[in-house]
């Protein structure tokens, strides 16, 4: 894990982006949430898609971009929330329930984060998606 977390990785494809989440996913400690945070288009979903294969998970993963929340089943749960649509009030993030989702070994991963009122101060890690060009450069950090 040491090697993932606090370094950049530069990926030309989205099969690279998706072999880091999956990598990553393979190392992650349970439990943990997880902040993804970049522009639309940089990545986050490819990058969960990975992390769901790493955890076992054969199920198509899709965008929660309109239903707010996906959970999928393998070695652990992997709920996938897009905060997206929400409008960053305790309200809408307290009526998610999110903590009646947590069944362990669990991992929550929240695309668009900021919206999700306190998330980015209780997160474990914190994965960056920047452009640059043709390339996406991810950098992971642990809080």
């Amino acid at each position: 894990m040491d090697e993932l977390v606090g370094s950049e990785v530069i990926c030309k494809t989205a099969e690279e982006t998706r072999a880091f989440g999956m990598r990553f996913a393979k190392f992650l400690p349970p439990n943990q949430f997880v902040a993804l945070v970049g522009d639309l288009g940089s990545g986050k979903t490819t990058f969960v898609r990975g992390m769901a294969a790493g955890f076992g998970i054969h199920a198509a993963v899709t965008s929660p971009s309109f239903n707010i929340l996906n959970t999928y089943s393998g070695n652990a749960t992997l709920l996938h929330a897009d905060a997206y649509r929400l409008d960053g009030t305790e309200y809408a993030s307290s009526s998610l329930m999110l903590e009646d989702f947590l069944t362990e070994p669990y991992c929550l991963v929240v695309e668009w984060p900021e919206r999700l009122h306190g998330f980015l101060e209780t997160c474990d890690f914190i994965i960056t998606f920047e452009l640059s060009g043709k390339y996406r450069k991810i950098t992971a950090k642990k809080t």
